[in-house]
């Protein structure tokens, strides 16, 4: 579920920005979803938000970005679907600033039958389709089986809307209109 939409688990924290432009996201994570602002140099106090920008577009304007001179103030970022748990700023951090993130962490393993599965309880038709897909899958030597697995399967990946690009449809990437850089300085 969380592989198809990421924000099935999704997750809000303020994490503190390393010295440079590429930053990670917490150990427990997958990809990021957002980052929705900028958290002061304490972590918190609620700042500018960050734009999300394409790579292509930020090397074209500044193609030595990395180096430029850092600042406490991310004022863009972006985001590698090659790279899930990394995310770039721009100008680099200077190591003394936080932000607020929304990213998807990886679901934990449940450790009995009584456990809480970790996504959201709007799923739970999914999750007993899957289940069922699941249990019916290992019946498969008889035909009643995998007719039975192949319908429930079917019926899981209609209620998740599955397609084959939800990468790029949960992509931050996406948000992007026709964005320029920010220069610092600027105030915008």
């Amino acid at each position: 579920i969380t592989v198809m939409s990421p924000n099935a688990t999704n997750k809000v924290t303020t994490i503190q920005l390393v010295a440079g432009t590429r930053q990670s996201i917490p150990s427990d994570g997958w990809t990021l979803l957002d980052i929705i602002r900028y958290m002061g140099i304490t972590g918190t106090t609620p700042g500018r938000v960050p734009r999300v920008i394409s790579q292509q577009v930020l090397n074209d304007f500044n193609p030595n970005w990395h180096s430029s001179t850092p600042s406490t103030v991310p004022l863009n970022y972006l985001f590698d679907q090659q790279d899930q748990t990394a995310f770039y700023v721009y100008p680099p951090n200077n190591g003394k600033g936080y932000v607020q993130i929304n990213y998807s962490p990886i679901p934990t393993d449940l450790a009995s039958e009584n456990s809480t599965i970790s996504v959201n309880d709007i799923f739970q038709t999914a999750i007993l389709d899957y289940i069922l897909y699941r249990a019916n899958s290992k019946d498969a030597e008889y035909a009643a089986g995998v007719t039975l697995a192949a319908g429930y399967l079917q019926t899981f990946m209609a209620t998740m809307g599955a397609k084959s690009d939800q990468e790029v449809k949960n992509s931050p990437n996406q948000q992007m209109g026709s964005i320029t850089p920010d220069k610092p300085g600027s105030g915008s």
